[in-house]
């Protein structure tokens, strides 16, 4: 079954002194963050909620666990689905266009949210969608 990863830098917040939350840029402490997983909900739970990735639910794309990989050079949020066929480019930006909402502003800020509690909240900020790098494998 083909997959589809997409993949953005991650900003780190620590609210561990500061209920301000500082940015992260200690390349020590970004890597103890990496392989953290947010399972609670998977990002295809809500595909069939969106107009634009109705189709891709009816499709049968699954998956879309949150994950974070620590890169050598910061973090990076990585979420992959898995899909009967191979993505037109059509389907592949609508499905990229979700992810990016759902690690603003969906299950990304649920995540957010939980890990306030632990000091290190991982958060997807991307000024710019090409940012993003999207992969698919037969």
């Amino acid at each position: 079954m083909p997959t589809i990863a997409f993949t953005a830098p991650a900003t780190v917040f620590d609210f561990r002194r500061s209920d301000d939350g500082e940015v992260v840029e200690d390349l020590g402490l970004l890597q103890t963050l990496d392989g953290l997983a947010y399972t609670d909900e998977e990002f295809s739970d809500y595909l069939a909620d969106d107009d634009r990735t109705r189709g891709l639910a009816a499709l049968g794309v699954t998956g879309g666990d949150l994950t974070f990989h620590f890169s050598g050079t910061g973090l990076e949020a990585r979420t992959i689905y898995s899909t009967p066929r191979a993505l037109n480019a059509v389907e592949l930006g609508a499905l990229c266009e979700y992810t990016i909402g759902q690690w603003s502003d969906g299950i990304g800020s649920n995540f957010f949210q939980e890990r306030l509690a632990e000091g290190l909240a991982p958060q997807v900020l991307l000024p710019d969608s090409r940012m993003v790098r999207a992969e698919q494998f037969a």
